[in-house]
C-alpha cells in the first residue's frame, strides 16, 4: 500500500473518531462541538485532548492489528503478503506498547515525582 494512501486512511479514521467518540468531560462549563462538550477550563481541557487522543490512537493500533492479522490469513502462502502482514502486526503493536508506556511515563513524571494537580 502507498505512504499516501496510509496516510490518508489514517486521517480518515482519525476524524471519523473525533465525531463519533465519546465525550469524557466531567465539567460543566463545556462548549457543544461536533465532537462533543468541549470544557472551557485548562485543565479539563488537556485531559479532554489526551483522553482523546489516546483513545483514537489505540483504535487505530487495533485496526492495523486486524489487519495485519488479515494479510496474514488470506496471503495464501505468499512470502511477500506474509512478510508485509508481519510488518503490520509489529508496528501495531510497538504502537499499542508506545501508547501505554507513554501514559505510564506521564503519569509518573507528572503525578509522583512532580506533583501536578492537572493529572
Amino acid at each position: 500500500m502507498k505512504l499516501s494512501l496510509k496516510l490518508t486512511l489514517t486521517i480518515l479514521l482519525t476524524s471519523l473518531g473525533l465525531i463519533f467518540s465519546s465525550s469524557p468531560v466531567r465539567a460543566n462549563d463545556c462548549v457543544p462541538t461536533g465532537i462533543g462538550c468541549v470544557p472551557t477550563d485548562p485543565t479539563d481541557f488537556v485531559e479532554y485532548i489526551l483522553t482523546v487522543a489516546i483513545g483514537i490512537s489505540s483504535g487505530i493500533a487495533l485496526l492495523l492489528l486486524i489487519g495485519g492479522a488479515f494479510k496474514v490469513l488470506t496471503s495464501s502462502g505468499d512470502p511477500k503478503a506474509i512478510m508485509s502482514g508481519k510488518e503490520t502486526i509489529t508496528s501495531a503493536i510497538a504502537g499499542l506498547l508506545l501508547i501505554l508506556l507513554s501514559v505510564t511515563i506521564l503519569n509518573i513524571i507528572g503525578i509522583k515525582i512532580l506533583n501536578i494537580p492537572i493529572w
